[in-house]
């Protein structure tokens, strides 16, 4: 269903763009099923490595629609940059979480309720059909994983740190702080006093009855007592050069393959290879779907190399005679231990690892100190910052979701908008 691919990527949004308005707004919570058109975009797989990026998402349906109609897909697509900033401000949460994940497979060896979840024989019809889904389509929609979790945690009573890991295995758009984060919310970890209990009714009528959801649901939420979460800390700064003349090669990992596009234009860069971190990911039981998905998209760059080890890396800056590397400000998550070895392993022979983050993370990370209604308050500087793009770098011809025709329509839209909420 999901092709590596930018012209896949491209395809998609282009078909879900006429829906992205009070069209996604109204349906956007019904599970049609795998087999029939879905009431979401669907385009998260490719957001989630930055084929396609929140921003050009963004002005792609800003062509199409005028914010206040596209306010509700808006809002979803800054709710993976929510979640990618509030755990970049509390990084703790991740590194307790893959401890506890750790110890919490060893201990859940051999438990029957953990291994009837896992291989969708719970009985409740829903959640072991999600459950096939997700193992054999590597995605779900938003509302069956809620549902699921709130399965997983309320009724079954197994630890979110199991489910979690779980969705982390199989899902494509899975990455550390959506997928973490999630599974504390629906546990009434992330706010306080706030958890989500699925309920028949609810799944019966948002699948349009394809469940009859026999099963008891839990009604009441299984309270675990955790400590508060920690405070946020501040943003880490980026290290970028501030040398000139520097021999400089870009790295592109898996997290953001849009770096390809806005670095180099601020640092020139002399040759440039991807980072596959597909040795943590097996060691963490990342399905080979998702690893090839990966890998698939960061080959489709077709840069000069695909590199798999720290070792690779320093390998391939020494044979560029590189004075250092340059890449997307890593982000909590796998590749962040990766980037300090690397970084590490390249200081020992004299090569510098520089880093920068692109305006969109600078512009939203530094919100994400609570909820996500606050969080939602920088989303006009987003649209006066995107407007200032369209403005200073006007496209100069038709093709892709920029066509000039359109240009000026959509200054106006965000202008207006932004003329009415400041």
């Amino acid at each position: 269903m999901f092709l590596p691919t930018k012209w896949a990527a491209l395809n998609a949004l282009g078909q879900f763009l006429p829906r992205a308005g009070f069209d996604y707004a109204a349906n956007r919570n019904f599970d049609n099923g795998p087999s029939s058109e879905s009431s979401v975009s669907k385009l998260s797989p490719w957001v989630r490595v930055r084929m396609l990026p929140e921003w050009d998402i963004v002005s792609a349906v800003l062509e199409e629609h005028c914010p206040n109609e596209a306010a509700k897909f808006i809002d979803e697509v800054c709710w993976r940059t929510y979640w990618k900033g509030w755990l970049e401000l509390r990084p703790s949460v991740w590194t307790d979480y893959l401890q506890d994940q750790s110890a919490l497979l060893q201990s859940h060896q051999k438990h029957i309720g953990y291994h009837e979840a896992i291989e969708g024989r719970t009985g409740i019809d829903s959640f072991d059909a999600w459950n096939q889904e997700l193992v054999e389509i590597n995605y779900l929609h938003n509302h069956a994983r809620m549902w699921y979790a709130s399965i997983w945690v309320h009724t079954l009573k197994l630890p979110w740190q199991l489910g979690a890991d779980w969705f982390l295995r199989h899902l494509l758009d899975g990455d550390a702080a959506s997928n973490t984060l999630s599974w504390r919310w629906v546990a009434g970890l992330h706010t306080r006093g706030k958890t989500y209990c699925a309920q028949p009714d609810n799944i019966r009528k948002y699948t349009k009855g394809r469940f009859t959801v026999d099963a008891p649901l839990a009604s009441e939420p299984v309270d675990l007592g955790e400590p508060d979460v920690p405070k946020p800390s501040s943003l880490a700064q980026s290290n970028s050069p501030t040398s000139k003349g520097l021999r400089l090669g870009l790295l592109v990992t898996d997290d953001d393959l849009s770096v390809v596009d806005w670095l180099p234009s601020s640092y020139p860069v002399v040759t440039a290879a991807s980072f596959s971190n597909e040795s943590a990911y097996r060691s963490h039981g990342i399905s080979e779907a998702v690893i090839h998905f990966r890998r698939d998209a960061l080959s489709s760059l077709e840069l000069s190399q695909l590199l798999v080890s720290s070792n690779e890396v320093v390998k391939w800056a020494q044979e560029n005679e590189l004075d250092g590397i340059i890449t997307a400000s890593p982000i909590v998550g796998f590749n962040q231990p990766a980037l300090r070895d690397i970084t590490k392993q390249l200081g020992a022979v004299g090569t510098e690892c520089f880093t920068k983050r692109h305006w969109w993370d600078e512009l939203f990370f530094p919100h994400a100190t609570h909820g996500f209604f606050r969080f939602k308050k920088a989303i006009p500087k987003m649209l006066s910052r995107l407007n200032q793009e369209a403005v200073e770098n006007p496209p100069h011809g038709a093709g892709s979701f920029h066509d000039p025709d359109q240009h000026h329509e959509l200054m106006k839209r965000v202008e207006d908008y932004l003329r009415n909420t400041t």
